[in-house]
């Protein structure tokens, strides 16, 4: 992504924010989609940071990913209750659920597949240490 484009997002991502804060300040409480905006200030200061700070960089990809799960679990969680109750629910928070579902779903994967990768070569390490 070029860094105009990046820095359009953080732009845009800090005025969604303060946009939230003004309608949960007025409206009394948060809803979980609001935190969406923040992610996409996070992910972009990230991306701004990647070559300059790395470590820095993973810390908030780390944080927005965090968030994204949590954020995304309760919007959908309140979807699906409301489903199987058969009470009003909003098609935006249930496909939400599924696709946090499928986010978490393959982060494990992967790290599951780092972990046998690890494992495998450290094993094909000592193997030819002890020959």
């Amino acid at each position: 992504m070029s860094r105009r484009i990046t820095q359009g997002a953080l732009i845009a991502g800090s005025i969604g924010i303060l946009i939230n804060i003004m309608d949960a300040i007025g409206s009394g409480h948060l809803e979980p989609h609001d935190a969406f905006v923040a992610l996409v200030a996070l992910g972009a200061g990230g991306e701004l940071l990647k070559e300059r700070r790395p470590r820095a960089a993973k810390v908030l990809y780390a944080v927005t990913s965090v968030l994204l799960v949590v954020a995304g679990s309760v919007a959908g969680a309140r979807a699906w209750a409301s489903l199987f109750r058969g009470t009003t629910y909003d098609w935006l928070d249930l496909g939400l659920g599924v696709l946090i579902v499928l986010y978490v779903a393959v982060g494990a994967g992967q790290l599951l597949a780092r972990l046998s990768r690890r494992a495998s070569k450290s094993r094909t390490n000592a193997g030819t240490l002890s020959d």
